[in-house]
C-alpha cells in the first residue's frame, strides 16, 4: 500500500499535520501581512506621525480594509483557494479580515460579496467573494449580479478600463420588481461591507459601491484579502 503526502499548497513541503489545512503555518505567517500604522481609510503603509492623502481609495468607497499584498505566499494561498479547489483556506482568509485593526464590523448592517459572471461562478465551482462573506458574522446580502461579461481591469489600459465595468454590475436581476423593491428596502439607509478577495485597479469596487449607492445605502466601506502591489507616487 502506498501513501501520499499531503503537501502545502504555497511551498510544496510535507505537510506535518495535513488536517490543519492545506497550507503549513511557516507559509501562513510568510504572507506579507500588512502591519500598524495603516491609514485608516485607505489601508496603505504609513511612516509615523505622516497624513495620508489616500490615492488608492477606489472611489465611492468611504473606506477600504486590506490585509496583505497580493505578493509571494499570499498570491499562491489565493490562487489555490479560488482556482484549486481549497475552499478550507478560506477560514484562515476570513480570520485575517476579522482581525484587521481598522475594520469594525459592529458597524456593519450587511455584508455584500463582489458577483462573478455566472459563467465564471460555473467553472470555479464557487464564488470566493461569497465564501468569504459567509464566515465574517454581519448578515451577508446577495444583492448585486454581473449582467454581462467583461474582461478582467488588470488586463486593459487606464482609457479602456472606465469603460469596462458601465452597466456590468446592477441589482440581482433574478428577483422580481417586488422583490426589487424589498432589496432597495434593506438597502435604505444601510451601512454596507463590500467583501473581494483582491483589489487591483478598484475599479469593480467601485462599480458595485455605485449599485448601493444609488439603491440607498449611505456608507459603503470595502474588505480585501489583499492588494496588488503598484508603484506609489510621492502621495505622502
Amino acid at each position: 500500500m502506498f501513501l501520499l503526502a499531503c503537501r502545502c499548497v504555497a511551498c510544496e513541503c510535507v505537510l506535518p499535520v495535513p488536517s490543519r489545512g492545506p497550507a503549513c503555518q511557516p507559509c501562513w505567517t510568510g504572507v506579507p501581512w500588512l502591519d500598524e500604522p495603516l491609514c485608516r481609510r485607505c489601508s496603505a503603509p504609513l511612516a509615523d506621525g505622516v497624513r495620508c492623502r489616500c490615492p488608492d481609495l477606489p472611489a465611492g468607497l468611504d473606506t477600504i480594509a486590506c490585509a496583505a499584498t497580493y505578493a509571494g505566499t499570499a498570491r499562491r494561498i489565493l490562487h489555490a483557494f479560488k482556482y484549486g479547489g481549497h475552499q478550507t483556506l478560506g477560514n484562515g482568509l476570513v480570520a485575517a479580515l476579522q482581525q484587521h485593526p481598522h475594520l469594525n464590523l459592529d458597524d456593519v448592517d450587511l455584508v455584500v460579496p463582489v458577483p462573478l459572471h455566472p459563467w465564471r461562478r460555473w467553472r470555479r465551482g464557487f464564488n470566493q467573494a461569497e465564501r468569504l462573506a459567509a464566515g465574517l458574522g454581519p448578515p451577508v446580502l446577495h444583492a448585486l449580479a454581473r449582467w454581462r461579461w467583461t474582461t478582467p481591469q488588470s488586463r486593459l489600459d487606464a482609457a479602456t478600463r472606465r469603460h469596462n465595468l458601465d452597466g456590468a454590475i446592477r441589482l440581482h436581476p433574478r428577483l422580481t420588481r417586488h422583490g426589487r423593491q424589498a432589496l432597495r428596502q434593506r438597502l435604505t439607509g444601510a451601512r454596507v461591507l463590500l467583501i473581494d478577495d483582491v483589489v487591483t485597479t478598484g475599479g469593480t469596487l467601485s462599480a458595485c459601491a455605485a449599485v448601493l449607492r444609488e439603491s440607498g445605502a449611505v456608507h459603503v466601506a470595502a474588505a480585501v484579502v489583499a492588494r496588488t502591489p503598484a508603484p506609489r507616487a510621492a502621495s505622502l
